[in-house]
């Protein structure tokens, strides 16, 4: 990467640990959820791949199995939604990644197509076909990170399944306004990222995935999005540290911030390590040299003793960055710190659920809409946040 040190501006700010009381902290509360045994649809989710909210506080959520869009209404009732299994307009085949545009039309990836929704003339929400454009052969349809839009209301289509890259770690495809496929941006390659999957080969002709094995749990983990200004921002989830690139790989800017180490605590790490030794023991009487995609700390049960400072992290469409933090017991909450596009510190915003980190939530400082899972059957849902 080259880096043009005139250019990289780095902030470095204190925290206090997570469990300091903060002036600037935003506290939104639950709204309303979609959990079974409370909400008439709950039942009826499949796999939620994407999430998006209009000015209303219209929720759109794509399912994967169920190949339609369930649409919410701001109080959090279902309303008739959108599209069914098939090939034809308004139809799809496996829906994910969901966003509005900066036309107010709602964008759905497939696997093959792009699908735009503009508004019903009579109900105002986004569920009216409007047009369908190729996304493209062999894209990442399997994605879950939200379409992303630049100040030129060009579409960014995430194509990050792409295994034994070497120099990037993908590419985000892009899509004028007119659907045509213009340009693509990459993102730099991260040092010391795990591998995609791990695999065990059973035979000559096949063998199976070893889910939970690519990596030691509470790894830090890298992460990255696209900004509207069309760069990148990345982090490798190991230290507190974020780097903005252009398309060229000159950074534009470094985020920093001093943070307290949080230790796991022993009921969590006692609970992963016995999960993760089952795992490894499933395939115990395998020859090594059949196994791939496991690295040394899987196979020594190496768990780190405190949490990596950072989860995640998400460009908004409004240019703030969303830095998701790890904490104790993750499960109860979820905690964001939140900089302004030039990378000077905001807020903290905390959530009373936890959110998944796979499907990009929507974030806004006073409403936040995104998928979770219950605590105890593991379905999935819907969590509307705001202010009460």
């Amino acid at each position: 990467m080259r880096v043009l040190a005139a250019a990289v501006v780095t902030l470095a700010l204190a925290a206090p640990g997570l469990h300091a009381q903060r002036a600037d902290t935003v506290r939104l509360a639950l709204l309303w959820s979609v959990v079974e045994g409370e909400h008439e649809t709950a039942d009826s989710l499949g796999l939620l791949s994407g999430i998006a909210m209009d000015a209303s506080g219209t929720v759109y959520v794509s399912d994967r199995a169920e190949n339609k869009l369930w649409v919410f209404d701001a109080r959090g009732r279902s309303v008739r939604g959108i599209g069914r299994r098939g090939q034809g307009p308004g139809e799809f085949q496996a829906p994910t990644g969901i966003a509005i545009g900066p036309d107010n039309k709602l964008y759905v990836r497939d696997q093959n197509n792009v699908t735009r929704f503009a508004a019903d003339p009579q109900t105002r929400r986004l569920t009216r076909y409007d047009t369908r454009y190729n996304g493209g052969a062999f894209n990442d349809w399997l994605s879950m990170l939200a379409s992303r839009f630049d100040e030129r209301g060009r579409m960014y289509y995430p194509n990050f399944n792409q295994g034994g890259l070497t120099t990037r770690m993908g590419q985000w495809w892009i899509f004028s306004p007119a659907g045509e496929r213009v340009d693509s941006i990459p993102v730099p390659f991260i040092e010391g990222t795990p591998p995609a999957w791990a695999s065990v080969r059973e035979s000559a002709n096949g063998g199976r995935l070893l889910r939970g094995m690519n990596h030691v749990p509470f790894a830090g983990l890298p992460a990255w999005d696209v900004t509207p200004r069309g760069t990148v921002v990345y982090t490798t989830g190991r230290e507190y540290l974020i780097r903005e690139v252009d398309r060229t790989g000159r950074t534009v800017r470094e985020i920093r911030r001093d943070v307290s180490p949080l230790r796991i605590s022993p009921t969590e790490r006692r609970d992963s390590l016995e999960a993760l030794r089952a795992r490894r023991d499933s395939v115990s009487n395998i020859p090594r040299t059949q196994v791939v995609g496991v690295p040394e700390e899987v196979w020594a049960l190496q768990l780190p003793q405190t949490y990596p400072p950072i989860r995640n992290i998400f460009a908004a469409p409004d240019g703030l960055l969303w830095v998701r933090r790890w904490v104790p017991n993750g499960h109860a909450r979820t905690v964001f710190d939140v900089f302004e596009a030039d990378g000077r510190f905001k807020t903290v915003v905390e959530l009373p659920a936890y959110l998944l980190p796979d499907v990009t939530p929507v974030l806004r400082l006073d409403a936040i809409a995104g998928v979770g899972a219950d605590a105890e059957t593991g379905a999935m849902t819907v969590l509307r946040f705001g202010r009460r």
